[in-house]
């Protein structure tokens, strides 16, 4: 009977310790916990560090990740509005933004993880099937933003998650787009060709650019010599009008003076270095060479 009362003790103890000890639990910074009563979350959310719950099974801590995760969407294959196949791989970063939702909802990272990605395929597939091919492959001016592209994606999904889920679509982004073997070498061919077109469209465009700066420039180079002749020409006349004025002044004070200076330019301008004369002895520009 004492035998049977002590150990009655020893495993009331140990309940007691272990009761006692499922009351306190820790929680890691890089997350918080949801309390749940009988099942139900609470609205109280416990932060990192050391807590206390009632014993289970009254109170239970489910732990909720709050950093920013990481879902790569497996590779897949999706039609385009002209029914051409790409495929295409992604990836997309989220975070749970209402613990108490998420539990009450998805309750664990996989099922989360498993309808964002049913939902991301399906708007992805959404995105890019309104799409034509050519607008994929095309380099001039009607090809597609792959940015506007995921913020579309992004914003449809935050629609869903945030409500439903408690959880918030961070970033969207498209790692591969890529064809199929099978249709590669004629998209390839295609986009070749295109190129070759907008080369030559800006070949030509550059080439009548050319031609209307060249002939700006020479008309441009017409109207400034044009100017400058004029311009020229009336401080040439003007110069002449000056000298006439001054030679006049000059005459009317000295006009034997004038009259010697005149011959003097004349002289020089018909006597070389070689020029032989014969003067008369009473010629005056021999009486001035002779220094008389």
């Amino acid at each position: 009977m004492k035998r049977s009362r002590k150990y009655f003790y020893y495993i009331g103890g140990i309940a007691a310790v272990v009761l006692i000890i499922t009351c306190f639990f820790i929680v890691d910074e890089r997350e918080v916990a949801v309390i749940t009563r009988f099942g139900k979350p609470l609205e109280n959310i416990r932060q990192p560090g050391l807590n206390v719950k009632y014993p289970w099974p009254v109170d239970r801590a489910i732990r909720v990740d709050t950093r920013q995760l990481l879902l790569k969407n497996p590779q897949v294959e999706i039609l385009t509005d002209d029914k051409k196949n790409v495929i295409v791989e992604s990836f997309l970063t989220w975070k749970i933004i209402d613990p108490i939702h998420f539990i009450e909802t998805v309750k664990i990272r996989a099922w989360a993880e498993e309808r964002l990605g049913d939902l991301f395929t399906a708007r992805l597939g959404a995105a890019i099937g309104s799409i034509p091919m050519e607008s994929f492959v095309n380099v001039g001016l009607n090809k597609v933003e792959f940015h506007d592209i995921v913020t579309v994606i992004k914003e449809k999904i935050n629609d869903i998650t945030r409500t439903n889920f408690g959880i918030s679509v961070i970033d969207v982004q498209l790692s591969g787009f890529t064809l199929p073997s099978q249709n590669r070498t004629s998209v390839i061919a295609r986009m070749n060709a295109e190129r070759a077109r907008i080369a030559a469209r800006y070949i030509s465009e550059g080439t009548e650019q050319a031609l209307k700066i060249e002939a700006k420039a020479s008309a441009e180079h017409e109207r400034i010599l044009a100017k400058a002749h004029a311009k020229a020409e009336k401080i040439l006349g003007k110069a002449e009008a000056d000298a006439l004025k001054i030679f006049a002044v000059a005459y009317e004070k000295d006009p034997e003076f004038f009259r010697f200076l005149r011959s003097l330019e004349s002289y020089k301008a018909i006597i070389g270095k070689e020029t032989t004369l014969f003067l008369e002895s009473d010629s005056k520009l021999f009486k001035v060479l002779n220094g008389e």
